[in-house]
This record gives C-alpha cells, sequence and structure tokens, in this order.
C-alpha cells in the first residue's frame, strides 16, 4: 500500500467502511500513535481493536476522507466536522466525521447513522411487559404532555423515540420532528434536519413549528432553556412532546429542568413522564455458560449470597461467533418515572432527587435502572459484568423475587 496511490487509498477507505458495516459498528477511530496509525470500530458499544497500519499512509487517508466530507484539506492545525454518504452493494450509510488535530496529526472518528434503518416496535424495544403497559398507557396515549427519553450518548435513545412515534403513526395524527439530523425517514411524518450552516437553526424551526397545527411534536433534543421552554409550552396549548436529554437515571432528567430554570409548576404540570435508558451488551449465545458472581460482585451490587439463592446467572467465554467478547448484539435496560400526585407535589416543593426517587419507588413503582439490569442478568440477557460497567447504582437493590414481580407482573 503507498501512501502516494490514489487508487489505493480510495479503496482502503472503502474496505474500513465496509468492515465496519459487516461488524456493525457504530464508529470508526483512525487515530495516528507514534509509530503506527490504529483503526477501532466501537461494536456493541466497546471499542475493539481492528487492525494497525504504516503511519506514512494517514495524510493521504486523512484527505481522501477531507475530500468526501468537502471540507478543507489544506487545513492540518484546526479541528474540523463534516459528513457525507456512502454506498455499498446492500445499502448506504449516512456517516458524520470529526477531525481532531493532535500532537502525532490528525485523528478522525466516523459515525455511522441510520446504519440499520430498521424501525422498531415499541413491543420489541426490550421494555419488560408491565412498564411497556404503564408507559403506551399511563405517558404515550395521553393527549398531551411532554414524554423525556433520558441516557448518555449511544443509549439508543433515538431508537426508542422512533419506535414511540412509528407506534402512534396514523392518518389521523400529524406529527412533526426537529431533529439533528434526521436518522430515520418515517412515512406520513414531516421531519426536518437543523442545518446551522444555512441558518437553519434550531431556534428558528422551533419557533415555526407550533405554526403547523402539528398533534405531536418531537424535538431532537433538548439542549438549552430555549428548546425546554418551547416543549414546555407546546405541551400547555395541547400538544404531545417527545423528547430526549442526557441525564444520568429519570429523576435526573426533573432535576436538570429545574436547573435550568423552568419554573417547578410549570415541570410538574406539563411532564408526564421520563424513561431514561441504556444498552448492555448481551451474552453470545454460541457461547453461553453458567456463573456464579463473585463475592465482590455481590458487595458492589448490594446483594448478600442468600438473596440470589436460587437464580442462574451466565456469562459468555468467547467464541468466534462474538469475536472472543463473550457478547454479541444489545438489549435495552429500562428506568419508567411516571409523574403522579406524590411525584408532582415534591418537585413543586423542589425536593432533593433522593426524595423524588424515594416517593417514585414508593408512589409509582419505579423500578431503577440497575433493578431492571439485575433481572435481564438473572434471565440470562446480560451479565452481571455489564451491570456493574454500565448502570448507576444510587441505591441497594430490592430482592431479585420482588422485582421479577414488579417487572413481569
Amino acid at each position: 500500500l503507498s501512501a502516494s496511490d490514489e487508487n489505493s487509498i480510495s479503496r482502503l477507505a472503502d474496505e474500513l467502511l465496509r468492515a465496519a458495516v459487516e461488524r456493525d459498528a457504530s464508529d470508526i477511530h483512525l487515530e495516528p500513535l507514534k509509530d503506527k496509525m490504529r483503526v477501532r470500530f466501537r461494536q456493541d458499544g466497546v471499542l475493539i481493536h481492528f487492525q494497525d497500519f504504516p503511519k506514512e499512509i494517514m495524510p493521504a487517508l486523512t484527505s481522501r476522507i477531507k475530500i468526501l466530507c468537502e471540507v478543507d484539506i489544506t487545513e492540518k492545525r484546526r479541528h474540523q466536522g463534516g459528513r457525507f454518504y456512502f454506498d455499498f452493494p446492500g445499502g448506504h450509510i449516512d456517516l458524520r466525521v470529526s477531525f481532531y488535530v493532535t500532537v502525532h496529526g490528525e485523528k478522525i472518528v466516523m459515525r455511522l447513522l441510520n446504519r440499520k434503518g430498521v424501525l422498531l416496535d415499541i413491543e420489541d424495544v426490550g421494555l419488560s411487559q408491565r412498564i411497556l403497559t404503564r408507559f403506551k398507557q399511563d405517558a404515550l396515549y395521553l393527549p398531551s404532555g411532554v414524554i423525556i427519553i433520558t441516557g448518555p450518548t449511544g443509549s439508543g435513545k433515538t431508537t426508542t423515540v422512533y419506535s414511540c412515534i412509528n407506534h402512534i403513526n396514523d392518518p389521523q395524527t400529524s406529527i412533526i420532528t426537529a431533529e439533528e439530523p434526521v436518522e430515520y425517514i418515517i412515512d406520513g411524518i414531516s421531519q426536518c434536519s437543523i442545518n446551522p450552516k444555512i441558518n437553519l437553526t434550531f431556534e428558528e424551526t422551533l419557533r415555526h413549528i407550533v405554526r403547523q397545527d402539528p398533534d405531536v411534536i418531537v424535538i431532537g433534543e433538548i439542549r438549552d432553556k430555549f428548546s425546554a421552554e418551547v416543549s414546555v409550552q407546546a405541551a400547555l396549548t395541547g400538544h404531545k412532546v417527545l423528547t430526549t436529554f442526557h441525564t444520568e437515571d429519570s429523576i435526573g432528567g426533573l432535576v436538570r429542568l429545574l436547573n435550568m430554570n423552568i419554573e417547578a409548576f410549570l415541570i410538574s404540570s406539563t411532564v408526564v413522564s421520563v424513561m431514561a435508558q441504556r444498552l448492555l451488551r448481551k451474552i453470545c449465545p454460541h457461547c453461553v455458560t453458567n456463573y456464579k458472581p463473585t463475592p465482590t460482585e455481590l458487595q458492589r451490587i448490594g446483594y448478600s449470597p442468600n438473596d440470589i439463592r436460587n437464580v442462574e446467572f451466565r456469562t459468555g467465554t468467547g467464541c468466534g461467533h462474538c469475536q472472543y467478547t463473550g457478547y454479541k448484539g444489545r438489549v435495552g435496560i429500562f428506568e419508567l418515572l411516571i409523574l403522579d400526585e406524590m411525584v408532582r407535589s415534591a418537585i413543586i416543593e423542589q425536593k432533593t432527587s433522593q426524595d423524588i426517587r424515594k416517593i417514585s419507588i414508593e408512589s409509582t413503582g419505579l423500578v431503577t435502572l440497575l433493578e431492571d439490569g439485575l433481572v435481564k442478568a438473572a434471565a440470562g440477557l446480560t451479565t452481571i459484568e455489564e451491570v456493574l460497567r454500565s448502570l448507576p447504582r444510587l441505591q441497594k437493590p430490592r430482592p431479585l423475587s420482588e422485582l421479577q414481580r414488579l417487572l413481569e407482573g
């Protein structure tokens, strides 16, 4: 592979993209190190080493990707960002690219958007039976109010939002969105991709959205006081609003709105539900085996050996099917907060998040992320290790038998 040969560089770029698509990666990292260029893929939320290349090819590869993104190829001292489409046999993907200047040269990260293009039904997102029923009856089917889906980047929020819209999409309903960018295209919905470059900003779009006589408004994400106020106002005028937010858990979503200086009484009268979520890696079905949690693991969860007497946990030993990781695919973990009178009063009295959490567990049957994760680990879907790696441990979980009753009903 010579850095001077344009064809081989183009071919390499294509091969990397195709390899990432085959492995269903969400991001490609091209990293210049001191003596080589390292390529890693994020698969199922974890970075996995793919291959190393001689560092001499990095400048040519960088230029190739910059040309695809139509960004300035002469600028090597400042960070840049762009996007491009990649067509391959069997489909196309939309890539969002970031060029970041490091001491060894530019590091490139490409995020693969809409790589599946598969719209999940709300039934298939991974909510346990009772939570799903509650979410539909007490949030999704309500005529108005704000529904917030919250979690860190890559926790599957967008997928959940789309599955909700898909579920309530019918000829009698007008649904309109402001997204950055639109990731799935759904028939029968008016979707807008924000583009600040041409001054099609979030603010501008949100101003116009309410004049479009919508029933349901989808706001890609609440990112500042302005978008939070628009959401609340739209809910007050009788609209159903679906939006996402970056917070640790469901109560965090409410607290964050309070911290944005939105009036407590407005939050308590418009937000109908906050759902926090995470994606945990699923155990590979080809190398699954029984597993006994170590005393340290139990201690970190807050359980005694007695608490898991009759429970079979599992893990993956690693095989050719899962690239020796022991995991294949992912499963959603959820925490659903439905605001009832007790929670609404707690917000108005501006109680601490700990108090609100306690009230939610007692009065609305809230099951925490950690608890949902433990039930799914006990069902052999994921491992204790994944639960400990990814879920917030804010308080001691209740006994498994009680949780299984609360979730499965």
